[in-house]
């Protein structure tokens, strides 16, 4: 009995102070992972800190970065505006045009005899020799026509629009040397553009009788009712709209007096026009409205005025050197009927232009025996054309004349030019055309019978 107690007393001290022992120990873990806690949060605050006070630091950086670069970039804006633009990439560059080989039939003899183009027919009667030019036919082809251009456009400076325009063909040696062509200047100027005034500096088509037919081939109808050519020029054009349908144009321009044909007619090695001493001038005024269809349709009346000198005496001993005008009056429409059928034309009549295309190119008759010694040619001409498009066809029909005064003329000399004509184009894809002309040209002379030709002339044009 005593072993027994004395057993479970044994037993119930030993429970007693193991369990005393593990309570400690689990005090003195949690005081210490108490303390580890504290420690974590204290770090993490810091660390919260430091980094706050980084943040603070990069957004104090990133705002003082902004303020130089908007110091850099408006003093780059003051740069472009005071300097002209100088770097390359802020122009912008459009090429365009064409590469055309035409081929042509003609049943009798023309002028230029290459043939590439007529201007007129020579008489068909027979010559000293006993040559007779009807029905001497001919074929021509050439490339001579293919064009390339580029318009540059500058960057907008104080609202003016600066625009550049150069053109090249192959017909610069005339018609010689067929596979030997030279470039032939074109266009040449530049443009400056603010609001409603346009002027323009540099070589570009005469202000008067601005519009060409439709015709296959180069020469659009020149000597035969369409005058106008390429010239140096200073031109100022003022557009003034009365509404968004309708506006007044009007242009002046200073020109060389220089032409393409008989620009020493007196012989003295100087041009006639430019042994003057000043400028031609040019003028034009237009009214362009919307009338039948989408497109504006255009109405303008135009006109030449100036001088060309010629010393008569070194053709007959006695006469004095005098000054010959050059001058005309024009009007011009244009009319699109709908959004596919168009008519358009040309009306002139002139002293003296032969520099322009005009009096079948003859300006003054030196011959004594007119009616009039040293005598300007008065003529008077014009041409029509009408226009239809239907998807990948365009059709031209038209008809030209150039009639001189006859009475005026000598013996032999041209008294009246005319042609008529019908095309089509054909767009075989985007960039290729074919092309087929026929026309008949008739010209008449002064006590000789007259010139007649019929002509085909086919194209292919690669235009971009």
């Amino acid at each position: 009995m005593i072993k027994k107690y004395f057993l479970f007393a044994a037993i119930s001290l030993i429970l007693f102070f193991g369990i005393n022992h593990k309570t400690g120990w689990a005090q003195t873990s949690t005081e210490q992972l108490q303390k580890r806690i504290e420690e974590l949060e204290k770090q993490v605050n810091e660390l919260k800190l430091l980094l706050q006070e980084q943040q603070k630091t990069q957004t104090q950086e990133k705002a003082r970065v902004d303020k130089v670069e908007q110091k850099v970039e408006q003093a780059e804006e003051k740069v472009k505006v005071v300097s002209a633009p100088s770097i390359l990439s802020e122009f912008k560059f459009k090429p365009y045009g064409f590469i055309k080989l035409d081929a042509a039939y003609d049943d009798s003899r023309v002028y230029p005899s290459s043939a590439n183009f007529v201007l007129y027919v020579p008489s068909e009667q027979r010559d000293t020799t006993g040559n007779k030019n009807k029905n001497d036919n001919s074929f021509s082809m050439t490339a001579r026509q293919t064009q390339i251009g580029l318009y540059i456009l500058a960057p907008e400076t104080y609202s003016w629009q600066a625009k550049g325009r150069f053109e090249f063909d192959l017909y610069g040696d005339a018609t010689q040397h067929e596979n030997k062509a030279n470039l032939l200047l074109r266009h040449a100027y530049v443009e400056l553009t603010r609001k409603n005034l346009s002027i323009l500096a540099g070589q570009t088509s005469d202000l008067i009788s601005p519009l060409n037919p439709n015709t296959v081939m180069y020469t659009v109808a020149w000597s035969v009712g369409n005058i106008g050519y390429r010239r140096p020029q200073i031109r100022f054009t003022y557009t003034h709209p009365f509404n968004q349908e309708s506006k007044l144009i009007s242009a002046i321009a200073l020109t060389r007096t220089k032409g393409t044909l008989n620009e020493d007619f007196d012989t003295d090695n100087k041009n006639d026009g430019e042994d003057v001493g000043y400028p031609t001038v040019q003028a034009r005024i237009a009214y362009a409205t919307k009338l039948f269809a989408d497109k504006e349709s255009v109405f303008g009346i135009s006109g030449h005025y100036g001088k060309e000198e010629i010393d008569w005496g070194l053709k007959k001993p006695g006469l004095d050197q005098k000054r010959m005008k050059t001058c005309s009056l024009n009007a011009d429409f244009e009319v699109p009927l709908t959004n596919s059928l168009s008519f358009k034309g040309e009306g002139f009549v002139g002293y003296n232009i032969d520099d322009y295309f005009g009096g079948i190119l003859q300006g003054i008759n030196g011959d004594s025996t007119a009616r009039e010694y040293t005598s300007i040619i008065k003529t008077i001409g014009g041409w029509a054309q009408i226009t239809y498009q239907y998807k990948k066809w365009k059709y031209n029909a038209g008809l030209g004349i150039d009639d001189p005064r006859n009475d005026q003329l000598s013996l032999g000399m041209r008294s009246r030019n005319t042609f008529y004509y019908g095309n089509f184009y054909y767009n075989l894809i985007p960039p290729v055309n074919l092309c087929l002309e026929y026309s008949y040209w008739d010209t008449d002379y002064i006590g000789k019978r007259d010139g007649t030709d019929n002509r085909i002339q086919t194209a292919v044009i690669y235009s971009w």
